[in-house]
């Protein structure tokens, strides 16, 4: 099934898959998320399942995958999300292929592109459904010095220890309590990119817990009370 990109710049096209029946551009970016992300390759069969339903398949979600391909070749993928009841965007993998992190698209560098133009679909994403404007997008990374460009390139690090969980490989019969007990726990950041509609600029304890609450409890699907949300929730320092 050949596809329209969602948008192009030059030689950039940006693909949209959940639901798009485009198996060679989803084994495209699958193949590339297990090339750029070695320790999480355990999520490609879920990842995979997940492509083949529509961007809405959960109620109050808006999800994207999208293949980034520059000169036809893949280059990128990003996935992220609009949950309609925080009023955020949450920023999951994002990976450029070392080949193409040069690629410049609309006078950004690849990786930053992508970044802006994840936050101008969720933004579209509400004004679709009609919901009041979302503040923005919130993103997980990792390592500092990523964290250090992006706050070069607009997101605010949000004041917090915040940690992403991280499940084992699928195991057939096992309960859910038995995947949280197996799942662990690595240390990230939380970068912000504001909404320059809602001009928000003040992040206050509300709101920061909101953002964490999209991530923990309706992204991961812990439980509002498993110690690991309350134990973020007590590093918010504003």
């Amino acid at each position: 099934m050949s596809l329209n990109p969602v948008r192009e710049a030059g030689n950039v096209a940006i693909y949209e898959l959940l639901g798009s029946g485009d198996t060679d551009r989803i084994e495209k970016m699958l193949g590339l998320y297990a090339k750029l992300f070695p320790q999480y390759q355990h999520y490609v069969p879920r990842m995979r399942r997940r492509a083949r339903f529509g961007n809405e398949h959960r109620e109050g979600h808006i999800v994207h995958y999208w293949l980034v391909e520059v000169d036809g070749q893949p280059a990128g993928l990003r996935t992220f999300r609009y949950v309609r009841g925080r009023r955020c965007g949450l920023a999951h993998s994002l990976a450029v292929d070392p080949a193409f992190r040069k690629v410049i698209a609309a006078d950004q560098t690849l990786a930053v592109f992508i970044i802006y133009e994840c936050l101008h679909q969720v933004i579209r994403d509400a004004k679709q459904k009609g919901d009041p404007p979302l503040y923005g997008m919130v993103n997980e990374v990792e390592p500092h010095r990523l964290m250090e460009h992006y706050m070069r390139n607009g997101l605010v690090q949000l004041p917090l220890k915040y940690v992403e969980p991280i499940f084992p490989p699928e195991v057939e019969g096992r309960s859910r309590l038995e995947e949280l007990a197996n799942t662990r726990f690595s240390p990230m950041h939380i970068g912000f990119l504001p909404n320059p509609e809602a001009k928000t600029e003040i992040y206050n304890r509300e709101m920061i817990i909101n953002f964490v609450e999209a991530f923990l409890v309706d992204h991961y699907g812990l439980p509002e009370q498993h110690p690991v949300v309350l134990e973020v929730l007590e590093t918010i320092n504003v």
